[in-house]
């Protein structure tokens, strides 16, 4: 693939993460908001989606509605690099390496409490790995075209 597909396909690639990452979390986030029976800590049916543990002593845990609108601006600013790719190559490494350790270590603490996070495998991981391998897959090589 040349510079300028792989280009296009960064830009296509980014756009669906993009998309998605505001769809999947903007629901989480105002599901939680306004704590929907789906999301509750004790049968909600949707509770196997956030990363939610109330036992602390909290009745409302405060760590789901903060990642989530780290990954509603995370799909906004997919959006925008995916407009100019290469004017946004800083923000692009960081998401790689950034998605890449949150996936190796998201993997390890759900392999520590397997009968909880068993579903992490198939929903969060994949995720955030297949963004940082896209990335690290499609991005640009050094002698990339400048962008007009």
């Amino acid at each position: 693939m040349d510079d300028n597909q792989r280009l296009r396909t960064l830009a296509a690639f980014l756009r669906v993460y993009g998309v998605l990452s505001l769809a999947i979390f903007g629901s989480l986030f105002i599901g939680f908001m306004v704590r929907t029976p789906l999301l509750a800590e004790v049968g909600g049916p949707l509770n196997w989606t956030i990363w939610n543990d109330v036992s602390s002593g909290h009745e409302h845990a405060h760590v789901p509605p903060m990642l989530f609108t780290i990954y509603v601006v995370w799909g906004v600013f997919l959006l925008l690099a995916a407009r100019r790719p290469l004017a946004h190559t800083s923000f692009l490494s960081f998401t790689m390496w950034a998605n890449l350790a949150h996936a190796l270590l998201m993997a390890g603490q759900a392999a520590m409490d397997l009968e909880r996070y068993w579903s992490k495998f198939l929903t969060d991981i994949p995720f955030v790995l297949v963004l940082a391998l896209g990335i690290f897959f499609l991005r640009p090589s050094e002698r990339a075209p400048a962008e007009r």
